[in-house]
């Protein structure tokens, strides 16, 4: 009854080790075709943010835009701008600086200008006209797991990440539901080390694929292993049965 019973547990785990291996081969389809989409979106012709987002459409929207390049122009309202906590670059902590742009209709989108240390938290940037900015539209987060919700009613100066539905409750004017990470800004910003622009995100596969061969060969171990465990074992004890029971020195 034991063996059976473990003869099932071996077959359940391979099984289940196979089933893992496929599972991770779906995910790395998934990423790749969200790769592809997102490398399209990248590869897109440039357009004025206003023609692919309005203020009007909520805030998911970001997720099916997000990296599409787009260019604005309008004016840096830097007394509304916001930091975003626990952002590293290289290791360092920092920030990264949150900034509305009015545009023309009185509506603003928010560009994240870039990343500061710690220790520019005070930063405050030169005051600028009418500038031209483009970069890719990326998606407002909220706060999610163990990090601490961004509290309502009070002007914040800094939220856990770019929240821009409870960055709008704190602005004077309607913001577009995505940012736009800059990439380019004319005129430039002051000549300075910071604020330090952000990469674009890189699109690899992740680890799917290593972690599919790791469960396949997971599977393989046990389901070629336990076979040539239990013949040995069976080997072993036809080799005890065969032996007498005399001791030698009596024969």
């Amino acid at each position: 009854m034991k063996r059976a019973l473990l003869h099932l547990l071996v077959c359940f785990a391979v099984l289940a080790m196979i089933a893992f291996g496929f599972w991770q081969l779906d995910r790395l389809d998934a990423k790749k075709k969200l790769n592809q989409e997102i490398e399209s979106r990248v590869d897109s012709p440039l357009l004025p943010i206003e023609a692919i987002v309005s203020h009007l459409d909520p805030w998911s929207i970001g997720d099916s835009i997000k990296f599409r390049k787009v260019f604005s122009e309008g004016e840096y309202q830097d007394e509304d701008s916001v930091l975003v906590r626990n952002r590293s670059l290289n290791g360092s902590p920092g920030y990264w600086l949150l900034t509305p742009l009015l545009l023309g209709d009185g509506i603003a989108v928010v560009v994240n200008r870039g990343w500061l240390p710690v220790s520019a938290k005070d930063y405050s940037p030169e005051p600028s006209s009418e500038v031209y900015v483009s970069g890719l539209i990326r998606e407002t987060k909220k706060a999610s797991g163990l990090q601490r919700s961004d509290p309502s009613g009070e002007m914040l100066e800094s939220l856990a990440r770019p929240n821009l539905e409870r960055y709008q409750e704190q602005l004077g004017y309607k913001i577009l539901p995505v940012y736009i990470q800059l990439e380019y800004q004319d005129p430039a910003q002051v000549v300075s080390e910071i604020p330090v622009l952000l990469k674009a995100p890189s699109f690899d596969e992740g680890p799917h694929l290593n972690y599919a061969i790791q469960w396949f060969l997971f599977a393989t171990v046990f389901a070629v292993g336990y076979p040539l465990v239990l013949r040995r074992i069976g080997r072993k004890n036809d080799r005890e049965e065969g032996q007498s029971d005399i001791p030698i020195d009596y024969l």
